[in-house]
């Protein structure tokens, strides 16, 4: 794993040098857009808490702050931690970054509004499960707050391709064109349906959407989840 923390971190460190941050479309949609089958009351943001796991170069901090969340984040490395930390200072962003991982979160019991995982939720470090993940994530969320995340769909994202098939619904990735994220563990799903039944288990007023783009031969294809803490 360290190696792969490596590589990731140099990753993001690389894209921490633009001095400009270009929010995630599908986050602006979910967060700042209105439809139908969306439940989330935008006006719970003001001074809400938001927690932006595993943030990468800090590039929706931007959204979160015009939206009027407190913003606090978590990523794997202090590399990456204080890079993003002074970038955001420089850009006049209050943020607090922590080191921690998707199962192990260094804050207090239900501690958070909101938490906004994107591309981040479905990593999966041994020793530990997705459950692990689920648990650590609704021990730190309010009850009633919101959860906001994304995972690949199992047939058509271009990271599941020639993976191996574990057990529930989890793959290791072995063919990441960008050679990032080979070796690691990822939960994926096969349809909306069955991202709600799992996820009814921790989570009520559940929404979700279906995203699907080809990028000059790459498949972006995954499924959105919004819900609130039981």
């Amino acid at each position: 794993m360290a190696n792969l923390q490596s590589t990731y971190t140099n990753e993001h460190l690389q894209k921490t040098q633009s001095p400009h941050w270009y929010p995630t479309e599908w986050i602006i949609r979910t967060m700042a857009g209105s439809y139908p089958n969306l439940a989330l009351d935008k006006r719970i943001y003001e001074n809400a808490k938001v927690l932006d796991i595993g943030f990468g170069d800090g590039r929706n901090f931007t959204l979160l702050k015009n939206l009027g969340l407190k913003i606090y984040g978590v990523e794997i490395t202090e590399e990456i931690v204080q890079s993003v930390q002074n970038k955001a200072k420089h850009n006049g962003i209050d943020c607090e970054l922590k080191v921690g991982s998707n199962a192990d979160i260094p804050y207090p019991n239900e501690y958070f509004d909101i938490i906004l995982a994107s591309s981040s939720m479905y990593y999966i470090n041994t020793p530990n499960s997705f459950n692990d993940t689920v648990a650590e994530y609704m021990r730190v969320l309010k009850k009633g707050g919101v959860l906001i995340a994304n995972f690949p769909e199992k047939k058509k994202n271009f990271i599941c391709k020639n993976a191996l098939e574990l057990d529930d619904n989890v793959i290791e990735i072995t063919n990441d064109i960008y050679n990032l994220r080979n070796g690691y563990l990822f939960k994926v799903f096969s349809s909306e349906n069955e991202l709600k039944t799992y996820s009814d288990a921790f989570l009520t007023n559940i929404s979700t959407a279906y995203l699907y783009e080809n990028y000059f031969g790459v498949a972006i294809s995954m499924f959105i989840l919004v819900g609130h803490k039981k």
